[in-house]
């Protein structure tokens, strides 16, 4: 088995399995085309059982509350943060990611299927929601979802497909937050959305 990467050398490391060019032209044969891939990147990844997904919904959350996930990644992991995707019962609400926190306790943890049903690949990003948390970290992103009002006639709207608009691939051996305040003046429901996927090709048998 190789070496861990480490900064300096990652451009030459290669993960087990992918060592010698003969491994990466095995890998490039769609297993059920029997061809070279000639589906989109992300559909082949699914293929694959790379791709996972934790969606959940949360009710009753107060007005002022706070809501918080943690995301664990594990050594040598590198997962490809696809989405992370939420809907509101009523704006405003601020939510804030950071990188590098310290944990005290793990939260609870969440349940995460692979998006292939015929796969038993298993992630290795852990996700948790409500951790007892040390200190934040480093903030890496923000986003804000605006106020919906009532008026005459009219009833307070949700807010549908809040999302980071990016793809984030994050460090190992790290812990991660999601932390979410509404600040709606309503107690209001919302759900949410966690898509990655993590590469992990088999050494060849």
């Amino acid at each position: 088995m190789p070496n861990p990467p480490t900064p300096d050398s990652r451009v030459n490391w290669r993960p087990p399995g992918r060592e010698q060019p003969r491994d990466e032209e095995r890998w490039k044969f769609d297993e059920f085309a029997h061809a070279v891939t000639v589906i989109q990147e992300q559909h082949r990844i699914l293929h694959d059982g790379f791709y996972h997904v934790c969606t959940g919904k949360d009710t009753g959350w107060l007005d002022a509350g706070v809501k918080v996930f943690q995301l664990k990644t594990a050594a040598l992991n590198f997962p490809h943060i696809q989405t992370m995707l939420l809907n509101f019962g009523k704006g405003d609400v601020d939510f804030v990611a950071y990188e590098g926190a310290t944990i005290t306790v793990d939260g609870t943890p969440l349940p995460v299927f692979n998006a292939n049903r015929n796969s038993t690949k298993t992630p290795l990003l852990e996700l948790f929601a409500a951790p007892t948390v040390g200190a934040n970290g480093t903030e890496i992103f923000r986003l804000w979802t605006p106020p919906t009002a009532t008026g005459v006639g009219q009833s307070a709207n949700g807010i549908a497909g809040v999302g980071q608009g990016s793809e984030w691939i994050l460090k190992p051996s790290t812990d991660y937050l999601v932390i979410m305040t509404n600040n709606s003046g309503a107690t209001i429901d919302f759900s949410y959305e966690f898509s990655w996927y993590e590469l992990a090709y088999d050494p060849p048998q």
